[in-house]
């Protein structure tokens, strides 16, 4: 819905590249500490008042007030927003911040709206819903069930636009409580597309739609964290859990082969990617070797070792892994735990219900954890692998720490070069697999069903959040019609 009612500073194209939005144009001077922004002209809220940088201007300082409780205020420490004139805005960084383009496709919200409403009351205003944006679309109509919640949400093109007006004249959105109900909803032809269609659900017949294969940058791996079981403190056992996971069969077993195996967080396509770098593969019988060295034995007629010396008592080598209750992760998890228990390893399974995986996040609460995480190309991995973010609301789910990698990171982002950047994160990759930090599993293929109907779809091949599979909506249409041109 903010992709299609809002409008950023700036925004990603069909090729998943940030260029205006807003804005006619930007500079940034030598030191790529003061980013400036010249507005284009006759830009309107949908309300038709005028869109000037005394929203812009609003928008930053509201996100940067504690009081909104914004998710986005990290983003803009130590970044000041000034004023030049009514067209002109400037962004002053304490140090040069790589990725700061990306933070600016937030969407600008309208100052005569919402200066009135009280930071703390925010959350409950009308606009929240009913909400007034500057994009290519707008709110017209929404329907509630008999519990209100919202059953479905219909958008109109906004007729003062400041690009290329919509062609299609109603976008209506429907919302469903699980895939489950969106794909029979898809195979029943009560809608014309999904969000994203689960890998079971592939097969399904619905000769309207057409399945579109995406490249998205989201990776499943396994996180650790040592503090809920102190066996994955040990380097050595970190690695012996990665050389015991066939991969492939993950990959075709689990997502029906469906995406390409990885072996870091920098996927195919992204600043510092180097297919060289891996760490050794499925290997059985070195994992077994490290097992030993640890002085975890496999007794004669037993499925599971013990720590040495601990025979009257034994001390079991065991380890929980948890996932949320999605059907693809749990059949990657069943291959992952007789992996691991052909090597002597006792593993408990724990599925989670997708209303508790929000808090076993928040708390950390899991020993190894099998997730899917969505990066944003242009932010990198220091959201995800700095230890700054090892503690809600920080992203880092492998709760370790390391200061090079910090250092790499921190570094990675105040660079000037991509050249510079692309060798921090070179090393930052060496230095993750080095520790076994994680183990990186694969990079699924994104399946975006939509109706065959709709046509200007053939450049969407990349997307760097679902939501841009909309990047390009302004040029989908549906109905054409000769036009005899009567001068010929």
């Amino acid at each position: 819905m903010v992709k299609l009612i809002y409008s950023g500073l700036v925004k990603y194209d069909k090729n998943g590249q940030i260029v205006p939005d807003l804005v006619k144009g930007y500079t940034i001077n030598t030191e790529k500490n003061i980013y400036t922004f010249e507005l284009k002209d006759n830009i309107f809220w949908h309300d038709n008042e005028p869109l000037t940088t005394d929203d812009i201007v609003f928008t930053i300082e509201s996100i940067k007030n504690s009081e909104y409780k914004s998710p986005l205020k990290n983003s803009f420490n130590g970044i000041e927003i000034n004023k030049i004139n009514e067209k002109t805005v400037q962004f002053t960084l304490e140090k040069p911040f790589s990725p700061f383009l990306s933070i600016l496709t937030i969407g600008i919200i309208p100052k005569h709206l919402w200066y009135s409403i009280p930071a703390f009351g925010a959350s409950l205003a009308e606009l929240n819903i009913k909400p007034i944006g500057s994009g290519p679309y707008m709110f017209q109509m929404l329907i509630r069930d008999a519990a209100g919640n919202i059953k479905q949400y219909s958008l109109e093109p906004f007729t003062k636009y400041y690009d290329n007006q919509a062609f299609i004249k109603k976008l209506n959105f429907k919302f469903y409580p699980d895939f489950q109900t969106g794909v029979e909803a898809l195979e029943n032809k009560n809608i014309e597309g999904l969000i994203y269609l689960p890998k079971e659900n592939k097969n399904i017949k619905n000769k309207k739609i057409d399945f579109r294969n995406l490249s998205f940058p989201q990776y499943t791996g396994i996180f650790f964290n040592p503090d809920n079981n102190e066996l994955l403190e040990k380097i050595d056992f970190r690695k012996a859990l990665d050389l015991s996971i066939n991969k492939e069969r993950v990959l075709n077993e689990g997502i029906n082969g469906d995406g390409q195996i990885i072996h870091t967080p920098i996927l195919p396509g992204l600043l510092g990617y180097n297919k060289e770098l891996k760490n050794e593969q499925y290997n059985v019988d070195k994992a077994k070797e490290i097992l030993e060295k640890l002085k975890y034995i496999l007794p004669k007629e037993k499925k599971f070792r013990i720590k040495k010396g601990t025979e009257e008592e034994p001390e079991i080598l065991s380890i929980k892994l948890s996932t949320v209750d999605q059907i693809e992760n749990v059949k990657s998890l069943n291959i992952i735990k007789e992996n691991w228990e052909a090597i002597g390893i006792k593993t408990e399974l724990e599925i989670i219900t997708k209303d508790k995986i929000k808090k076993v996040i928040e708390e950390r609460n899991y020993q190894a954890f099998l997730y899917g995480e969505v990066i944003n190309i242009n932010s990198g991995p220091y959201p995800f692998w700095h230890s700054s973010q090892n503690q809600y609301p920080g992203l880092n789910l492998s709760v370790l720490a390391n200061k090079d990698i910090d250092e790499y990171l921190t570094t990675g982002r105040e660079t000037n070069t991509n050249i510079e950047e692309k060798e921090l994160m070179i090393k930052f990759q060496k230095k993750l697999l080095e520790l076994h930090f994680a183990i990186f599993l694969y990079n699924p293929t994104y399946i975006y069903p939509i109706a065959k109907k709709i046509k200007s779809l053939n450049e969407l091949r990349f997307i760097n959040l679902p939501a841009d599979r909309f990047n390009n909506i302004n040029s989908w249409y549906i109905k054409t019609k000769r036009n005899f041109n009567k001068n010929k």
